[in-house]
């Protein structure tokens, strides 16, 4: 019989756990593992492709927090379904999907619950550290995607070092697109772009800053920034107060950006805080030559000057030196790149990270098999939690 596995995220907008996610369900041999996948909040650009992969979409019914008496409520009704649907595996991923999905597979009597940490974030407020280490306590395993992942983890969230396992994202690598360019874009123009959410982690500013240091010292170098968020605003006002309005172009949220990857000249990420992420090995998968900065789990990815240049994070002058050496250097630029498409091919496809998942599943499953809790166990242990006694 097939191992139904419900995996518990934040949201579906674009981004590098959810692309993981369809990644990993394209791969998952649906004839062994059935996925289905239970939101905190509905809504988001990845949902509807999830559907027409034929994975089930489920919205748990966070408002605005956890922090609210119907969450204790929706746990219950959750691990009732979990039971009812005889879910085999829960699968956690970011800070709400992993408190979630670790709580009501604990009431539901899941066999077996995987928790995921895929960056380097520090909880700033002790009741989220301690709702995270309370997840973890519930979790057989945990999965960093990067060893630098794996070191966060166990200073800030303590959890039982024998619990934490690291497979690294995996992405494909057989079917490279054509290259795009973005509308409104000169044809003759070079392009510098970067992809991410438009957050403080990304450091932004520090890409415009970089890219008026390079466009003062090459007029025909556009720069493309390609994500949402809550700091395009004010992104946008500091592009103009660069005089880069004409050329920083803004392209909001892309559900595939592999075409317009291809078409970039180099590829930069300037983060402050960095997991291992998906768009770096997309960007080396279409072979471009890469700049980014020594954060996370990228130095894990990139060897400086053999697979691209690495620079000090909070260095805009250093990552304007590094683009300009691209820039300058297509020879060194196709070496490098060509060099970190053969890392993608050797140690990052999608197939090896199916398989690393696979064989943790099937591990997990033959090692966990005792009988779940009975349904009306839930409420009480639901009571259990609610007075703190995990």
């Amino acid at each position: 019989m097939a191992i139904r596995i419900e995996y518990f995220i934040d949201h579906l907008k674009v981004g590098g756990a959810q692309r993981h996610l369809v990644e990993l369900f394209a791969g998952l041999d649906r004839r062994r593992f059935v996925p289905q996948v239970c939101v905190a909040k509905a809504g988001g650009a990845l949902e509807p492709v999830l559907q027409a992969m034929r994975v089930p979409v489920r919205a748990f019914g966070v408002q605005s927090s956890l922090a609210r008496p119907s969450t204790l409520a929706n746990l219950v009704r959750t691990a009732r379904r979990l039971h009812a649907e005889k879910v085999q595996i829960v699968h956690g991923y970011l800070y709400e999907g992993n408190i979630l999905g670790m709580l009501a597979g604990r009431l539901a009597g899941v066999p077996v619950r995987i928790a995921s940490k895929r960056s380097l974030d520090r909880y700033p407020r002790r009741s989220q550290r301690q709702a995270t280490r309370l997840a973890n306590r519930q979790a057989h395993r945990i999965v960093c995607n990067a060893e630098a992942v794996r070191r966060v983890v166990i200073e800030e969230e303590r959890p039982a070092p024998g619990k934490l396992v690291v497979i690294p994202n995996g992405i494909r690598v057989d079917d490279v697109p054509p290259a795009a360019r973005p509308a409104g874009v000169p044809a003759h123009a070079r392009l510098v772009g970067t992809i991410g959410r438009l957050s403080w982690k990304k450091a932004y500013e520090h890409f415009l800053d970089a890219a008026a240091r390079v466009g003062a010292a090459h007029d025909d170098v556009h720069f493309v920034m390609i994500g949402d968020g809550p700091l395009r605003a004010a992104l946008e006002q500091d592009a103009e107060r660069r005089g880069l309005r004409e050329r920083v172009h803004f392209l909001g949220e892309v559900t595939d950006v592999r075409g317009l990857l291809r078409g970039f000249d180099v590829f930069v990420m300037s983060s402050v805080i960095e997991g291992m992420p998906n768009v770096l090995l997309e960007a080396l998968a279409v072979e471009r030559p890469v700049v980014v900065t020594g954060v996370g789990g990228m130095p894990e990815i990139v060897g400086h000057g053999r697979s691209g240049l690495i620079v000090r994070p909070g260095d805009p002058a250093a990552l304007a030196s590094g683009i300009l050496r691209l820039l300058e250097d297509p020879a060194k630029a196709a070496a490098l790149a060509a060099e970190g498409r053969r890392t993608v091919e050797c140690r990052y496809t999608v197939e090896t990270m199916v398989d690393r998942y696979t064989v943790l599943y099937d591990g997990l499953t033959t090692a966990y098999c005792t009988r779940g809790m009975a349904p009306g166990d839930a409420r009480r242990e639901a009571a259990r939690l609610a007075a703190g006694q995990w």
